[in-house]
């Protein structure tokens, strides 16, 4: 991890476990046992005054508060910015376990009152690691549910009168665009997500009706939903140009491989098909060079020519051609500028950069087919879907597209690595592993969005690419980088960018 200097000193594992051990949570915790769960959870510092869990948002994240105090909150009607204190927490208390359970929105608040630390467990990372641990962990996790549900019982049995509302503290809540100003020891940059703001379609008349909000959705059925998409819509302009070269002999095979690489769904296809029982091989295939030794041109070319053949392929973004392009031009640029940044930083990934960039939303697309209404929005830059991406996907979808593509690459075989990318590339500080082609990925989306080539965001600032969490990842993996003058860096890479936009958007004629 990137060191800084002084006071900001990271502790060592020993000292972390040492601390843990203090904490009423971890009591019959062994010191293996809590060394195996600081390997797959992560410790943040918070600074005073930042939201932790904001009400009415959708995370399936449990958070204990190893320092610090923080405020739970219930947001006041017809106030804006306004809020009741419930009730304050101190170290040792943890927070969150509702939506861990189940899939339901938050029902309130927490912000913090101090500098706080606070460890982030996600449950998909507990189901990963140890089963002992997993047990342990669950068994304490229930004792806490249970006690708090025997306090509950006993205020309820115990109360005289109807509470007054009136003896509830007001407290200002921060901004609600301001971001939790969360970074992981001993890091200085600060995680920035920005909005969208979008080119506007002829008509805002023509676009669907949004679907109803979702308050829950059972993530499991949402899983199945995706994995059996079977039929994704491609790009018609990349499969006009390959058309010519499904049949006969190929010349070059260099040639027909970039040409596949400029559209995710054919490129995942064709993985999906060499990753197969059939053609099992003992390393997973993670390029389209690879796909073809694999499994041969002639199958290459037979299988492109099935998929593009397929007379009831569904439109993507229900047919609306600038959002269909904005998405397919998107994927192309983030997976050229990822290559681009690589270069620049002197890094190498013994994954493909370029797939990771170019299928990084894939779960958008397998979204679009579970619910058609939403993303034609994106090209009203005053719909919900424009300013808020990243929530607009969650109220009225119910999950996010990251968690989408995850599940939906898992059901085509696609590599691990891919995986991840798809669902922590708007979430880097969430990385536990391939954490250096994340960043990339991560920061290739910012640039692309910077230079007006995004789809999720745009407005994307100069300023905001300089705060991301990613460059920290980046000095960890590429130790050379903590000498780099960060913001001179990015300036120079930005000027780079605008001299050779052109080659970086060759052949993109959709």
């Amino acid at each position: 991890m990137a060191t800084a200097k002084g006071a900001n000193k990271a502790p060592d594992l020993e000292q972390q476990i040492k601390f843990l051990q203090g904490i009423d949570f971890f009591n019959n915790f062994d010191d293996h046992e809590l060394r195996q769960l600081l390997g797959v959870c992560k410790i943040l510092r918070v600074k005073a005054g930042q939201y932790i869990i904001k009400e009415d948002t959708m995370e399936r994240v449990f958070y204990i508060l190893l320092k610090g105090e923080v405020s739970v909150v219930k947001s006041v009607a017809h106030k804006k910015r306004r809020a009741v204190e419930l009730t304050r927490l101190k170290a040792g208390a943890c927070f969150g376990e509702m939506s861990m359970v189940m899939d339901i929105k938050r029902t309130a608040g927490v912000i913090t009152r101090n500098n706080s630390f606070i460890l982030v467990i996600n449950p998909e990372v507990i189901s990963s690691s140890n089963v002992f641990l997993q047990l342990k962990f669950y068994k304490r996790f229930c004792e806490i549910l249970v006690g708090r549900l025997i306090i509950a019982n006993e205020r309820l049995a115990g109360l005289e009168k109807d509470i007054d509302l009136q003896s509830l503290k007001e407290i200002d809540l921060p901004a609600e665009d301001q971001k939790p100003e969360i970074t992981s020891q001993p890091a200085a940059i600060k995680k920035q997500q920005a909005g969208q703001s979008v080119t506007s379609q002829a008509s805002y008349d023509e676009l669907p009706p949004l679907p109803a909000k979702k308050d829950r959705i059972v993530r499991s059925r949402m899983q199945r939903r995706l994995s059996a998409v079977l039929d994704l819509p491609f790009n018609p302009a990349v499969a006009a140009i390959l058309e010519p070269m499904l049949s006969g002999k190929v010349d070059n095979t260099r040639v027909l491989a970039d040409y596949i690489q400029l559209d995710p769904v054919l490129t995942c296809k064709i993985l999906q098909i060499a990753n197969s029982s059939f053609f099992r091989r003992t390393a997973p295939v993670g390029t389209v060079p690879h796909a073809m030794i694999t499994v041969g041109i002639r199958h290459i070319q037979e299988s492109i020519n099935d998929i593009i053949s397929l007379a009831d392929t569904p439109k993507a973004f229900s047919g609306f051609r600038k959002v269909a392009s904005r998405f397919w031009r998107h994927s192309v640029v983030v997976a050229r500028i990822a290559v681009l940044l690589a270069e620049s930083i002197r890094v190498s990934s013994p994954a493909d950069i370029y797939l990771a960039g170019l299928t990084h939303d894939l779960g958008i697309i397998g979204l679009d087919l579970i619910e058609p209404a939403v993303y034609p929005h994106i090209s009203n830059p005053s719909s919900e879907i424009s300013t808020n991406f990243l929530k607009a996907e969650t109220s009225y979808i119910g999950i996010d597209h990251g968690q989408a593509g995850f599940w939906l690459g898992e059901s085509l075989g696609l590599p691990e690595v891919y995986l991840t990318v798809m669902r922590l590339h708007h979430s880097p500080d969430m990385a536990r592993s391939h954490s250096l082609i994340i960043a990339l990925i991560h920061l290739a989306d910012l640039f692309a969005s910077n230079h007006g080539c995004g789809f999720e965001f745009s407005d994307v600032t100069t300023d905001k690419i300089t705060k991301s969490f990613a460059w920290i990842l980046i000095q960890e993996k590429h130790r050379p980088f903590l000498d780099v003058n960060l913001p001179d860096f990015i300036k120079q890479f930005d000027e780079e960018l605008n001299k050779t936009w052109t080659n970086v958007t060759k052949g993109l004629t959709f």
